[in-house]
């Protein structure tokens, strides 16, 4: 796990997307997973030296694969 803790909220909020868009993986584990791809995501962009939409549409794709 990262550094950060997502508290009960993230979670809960997470997990009802997942519901809607991904049920079968609205689960807590993959919660998780996919709030520390996106906090990593998030991470890799802002020391990015140009950022661009075609670079985090590029990222957001990668992201769906990775998990």
């Amino acid at each position: 796990m990262s550094d950060q803790e997502f508290n009960e909220k993230d979670i809960g909020v997470v997990i009802r997307y997942l519901e809607i868009h991904n049920p079968e993986n609205a689960d807590r584990d993959y919660a998780i997973q996919l709030l520390e791809s996106m906090q990593g995501l998030a991470h890799d962009i802002s020391k990015s030296e140009e950022i661009n939409s075609d670079l985090i549409q590029k990222a957001l794709n990668n992201l769906k694969h990775d998990i």
